[in-house]
């Protein structure tokens, strides 16, 4: 054991037991400790999202009703029986919709009877019982025969009974478990004169009455009568999901339900069978509520406001509350519909034909056929109020006004509306085959346009959603009308530029790599977008873009557009990017963005004439290629040249932490095409005779950036390259190996076989200070090189060199190994050693030399045991007091005998400790143990 006391004195070596379980003790320190300072994991920040004007609102769609809970219900109907104190034996007779209340005993029956007065009936029940389950009846006829009924809905007492004679039925009862009380009441649906009449203006559509009522508990419902014929089609509004509403018709046939549909939005029900109609409002468990219903003839409407197209600049008129408008259609073509009132709200509403069918078009941009359309209010729009409707054909002229198509030159149109549901037009000189730009650029506290482009046919190019920004393929017929709508009340100002045209744009010249920039733009929230000419002859085939900022923020975006208006490239996500320019072809470019700043843009040549740092040697741990990166816009470029067989492993290295300024390597092929990211530790490539790497400095803050290159191919058309491939490692294990990384000598690799699912374990030391700086152990298997999900991988913890590796895959193939420096800085000393499967045995440790050392330091010891390795995990342990500290292996000889490690002291107080394997379970301090 090693004694920790409380002076600088070496004490005496205890007895060793002969186990896994060894004791140690510690001295104090009298010097000055060893100190380790420990940083945060390392991994790049993530690219801030660029920051682009908000849509303007659209309107929301109105919400689902809640859906019924026909158990909570009934829940709720018997606990309001239960508070109305029902007493007393049940009737001997009963009276048309009067609940009648009783309670019945256990094993107890009860047979009130009623009479109906003709030979063709449809009664309705509803029957509540405070223990629903236990209660059970049956319908007799006056002959004795048992009525045949039917359940209304799916829980509850409602239930319905088509009768064949006149005369007196009896409706029985049977209470099978404990005390219940009951609520009995019947509509005769047919004979009843207490159904509400729903006639003249109260049966139009537009002017339909709304029936406000109550239903009492255990209530078996309300009855309207309609006027309407067979083959009208009903519109009715009731409730929603407190109560249901069915439509009958003369000889008591159920037609619709709104129990089985969306009631929420009006039940429409198409009249068949006979007149008259009656309609039932009712809750199926008995439960009260309040309600309100309506119902008017959906076909062949009447009382609707009437709406023709308008011309542009004309306000609808908003003054009618009524539930509907009739669109009167002149001819057939593309129109553009929308309901709009004073204050904005959203109102859920429906396009029919007049004969009560709905149109097959809902979303407001339709095509129509001439005649009469009718559009009408959901039913979950209770109370809407005055609104207006909006019309106009898609190829309406009428209030257009010419407008030039470079805004950047000539300014923007700017303008407002004094009411809801006006339009503005403007006729573009702009011919077919171009691309726009539609810009938002609203003062302050104005109000962003939405904009919809079509042609001369009326058919839609495109619209901008009220974004900020959006461009507009031109591809119908001229001329072409912008439609600008904007909040009332609130000025709008719209930038309409042809994208083939420079007026007005800033010249945008081509940057060399360094720091330089080709032009400056600044932007505001009144002026959010400027626009940038790139040249014919001035661009290279392939570019990178970037940009660097005074808020140093990615909260702008670059958008390169060809003379059609597609979009070539962008750096949405990104301050950066990559652009394929045709040879001899201008473009434009929008700087989009919102916030008061200033940006300095770069374009520089990526293709394979760019003037970049050529590698003479892309051997495996070849000499890295050193930069310096001393400003935020600063980048450099390495060409690679090759075999398209080839595969190259590229990586751009600095030292630090996740929150330190670093670079951002990808690369990119002989076309331009990014072939890699390099998003980790490797940027993998192959299928190209010739690469461009570009790397950029990210996150400067105001201090130059030290990067690293390495540029290596690893493989090509024979395998793995030559200095790897010799160096052939097993998976069953493989001897101690000590190396040093530099950046003339940048990795260590070697080649092992792997059989499917086979595993091996890395472990080893290093001479990098701090957990978080470790090198890197990567493994890629032979058929995977730029796969996005490799079955070969090495799991390895921060701050620890060395991990499991395995093949994941289903066959067999040798593997690269690789360690790295990653983000460690150079030189790196290491140990390393191969252990077989991905939990290797870590042996067994059996003396320990010297026993006693001081704390507070990093201690040299020897343990002495069977199966040592550098994968041996072993520490020291105090159990009473719950310390603990790590021991580090340093080497360890051919046999596994002989462990060299530092023993970490530096948390530790004096006293006597357990040499433990990490991870045992527990032990009993001072005797040897498994563990």
């Amino acid at each position: 054991m090693l004694l920790f006391s409380g002076r600088p004195k070496r004490a005496a070596i205890g007895v060793f037991a002969a186990g896994a379980l060894l004791l140690t003790s510690l001295v104090a320190q009298s010097g000055t400790a060893f100190a380790a300072t420990a940083g945060p994991a390392d991994a790049k920040p993530a690219a801030e999202a660029p920051q682009v004007p908000a849509a303007k609102a659209q309107p929301q769609t109105a919400k689902a009703a809640p859906k019924p809970d026909p158990k909570a219900e009934q829940q709720a109907a018997a606990k309001a029986l239960q508070e109305s104190d029902p007493t007393g034996a049940c009737p001997a007779t009963l009276d048309p919709q009067a609940p009648v209340t009783c309670t019945m005993g256990e094993f107890s029956t009860a047979a009130p009877t009623f009479d109906l007065v003709q030979d063709h009936d449809l009664v309705v029940f509803q029957v509540l019982g405070t223990n629903q389950y236990y209660l059970t009846w049956t319908l007799t006829a006056p002959d004795g025969a048992t009525v045949a009924c039917e359940n209304v809905g799916s829980y509850g007492g409602a239930f319905r009974c088509a009768t064949g004679q006149a005369g007196t039925y009896t409706l029985k009862l049977n209470n099978s478990y404990g005390t219940n009380s009951v609520s009995v009441a019947y509509l005769p649906l047919l004979s009843t004169g207490a159904c509400k009449a729903v006639a003249g203006d109260d049966g139009k559509l537009g002017t339909a009455k709304v029936f406000n009522a109550s239903l009492g508990t255990g209530a078996v419902g309300d009855c309207y009568r309609t006027e309407l014929a067979p083959g009208d089609v009903l519109r009715t509004y009731g409730p929603g999901y407190a109560a249901t509403w069915t439509v009958y018709d003369g000889t008591g046939k159920r037609i619709c339900d709104s129990y089985n549909g969306d009631g929420s939005r009006g039940l429409d029900c198409a009249l068949t069978g006979t007149a008259p109609y009656r309609v039932t409002v009712q809750q199926l468990s008995g439960r009260p509520t309040d309600y309100s219903f309506a119902a008017a003839r959906l076909s062949r409407p009447e009382g609707c406001a009437l709406v023709q197209p308008q011309a542009f600049g004309e306000a609808p008129d908003l003054t009618s509350a009524a539930r509907c408008r009739t669109l009167r259609v002149p001819a057939d073509g593309r129109y553009l519909y929308s309901q709009v009132n004073a204050s904005g709200a959203w109102l859920s509403g429906r396009l029919f034909r007049t004969d009560g069918t709905q149109d097959g078009c809902q979303a407001g941009d339709c095509t129509l056929t001439a005649g009469d359309h009718t559009w009408v209010l959901d039913g979950s729009t209770t109370d809407a109020g005055a609104y207006g409707m909006t019309l106009r054909s898609a190829t309406e002229t009428r209030g257009c006004t010419a407008t030039p198509d470079d805004g950047f030159a000539s300014g923007a149109v700017t303008g407002a509306f004094a009411s809801a549901g006006q339009a503005r037009c403007l006729t573009l000189p702009t011919a077919s085959g171009k691309g726009l730009y539609l810009l938002n650029r609203p003062p302050t506290d104005g109000a962003a346009a939405t904009v919809e482009i079509d042609d001369a046919t009326g058919a839609k190019q495109c619209d901008n959603g009220g974004y900020g920004y959006a461009v507009c393929k031109l591809t119908g017929t001229a001329p072409f009308r912008a439609t600008v709508t904007a909040d009332p009340g609130k000025a709008y100002a719209l930038v309409v530029h042809r994208t083939d045209s420079a007026a007005g744009c800033t010249a945008w010249p081509q940057s060399g790599y360094g720091g330089d920039w080709g032009a400056e733009v600044s932007l505001n929230a009144t002026d959010p977008q400027r626009c940038l000419s790139v040249p014919a002859d001035q661009h290279a085939p392939a570019e990178m873009l970037d940009y660097a900022n005074n808020l140093n923020q990615a909260n702008a975006v670059v958008y390169i557009n060809d003379a059609a208006g597609a979009t070539v490239c962008s750096t949405i996500g990104s301050s950066t990017t990559t652009c394929r320019l045709a040879p001899g072809t201008s473009y434009t470019a929008v700087l989009a963005g919102g916030q008061t700043d200033t940006y300095h843009l770069v374009r520089r040549d990526i293709s394979p004439s760019a003037p970049c740092t050529a590698r003479p040697s892309t051997a495996v741990g070849g000499p890295s290629t050193p930069f310096d990166f001393t400003s935020a816009l600063d980048a450099r470029c390495v060409r690679i040249t090759g075999a398209a067989t080839d595969k190259f492993w590229l990586t751009s290295r600095t030292t630090g932490n996740r929150y330190e300024a670093s670079t951002l390597l990808m690369a990119v092929d002989a076309d331009g095409k990014v072939q890699c990211r390099q998003w980790g530790v490797s940027c993998k490539m192959t299928g190209s005779t010739s690469y461009v790497a570009l790397v950029v400095a990210s996150g400067y803050q105001g201090k130059a950036i030290h990067a690293n290159v390495d540029a290596w191919k690893v493989g090509g058309a024979d395998g793995w390259a030559p200095e790897c491939a010799s160096n052939v490692l097993s998976a069953n294990g493989f001897p101690q190996h000590s190396g040093m990384l530099t950046e003339t000598d940048t990795a260590y690799c070697g080649v092992v076989d792997l059989k499917a699912g086979q595993g091996f374990t890395v472990a080893g030391t290093t001479s990098t200070a701090g957990p978080y700086l470790a090198p890197w152990l990567a493994i890629s298997g032979p058929n995977e090189w730029t796969d996005s999900y490799n079955s070969y991988q090495c799991f390895q913890n921060y701050g620890q060199f060395g991990g499991s590796c395995s093949n994941g895959s289903s066959s067999a193939g040798r593997a690269l190994l690789m360690v790295t420096p990653d983000k460690s800085p150079t030189p790196i000393e290491y140990t390393l050693q191969g252990l077989a499967g991905t939990s290797p045995d870590y042996g067994t440790p059996q003396s320990v030399a010297p026993a006693t050392g001081r704390a507070g330091t990093l201690l040299p010891v020897v343990i002495r045991g069977t199966g040592l390795s550098m994968g041996s995990k072993l520490k020291l342990s105090q159990l009473s007091t719950s310390s603990s500290a790590a021991m580090w292996p340093q080497s360890v000889n051919a046999d596994g005998t002989v462990l060299n490690v530092l023993v970490d002291t530096r948390n530790l107080a004096p006293g006597r400790y357990d040499l433990l394997r990490d991870g045992m379970g527990g032990y009993t301090p001072g005797q040897a143990s498994p563990g």
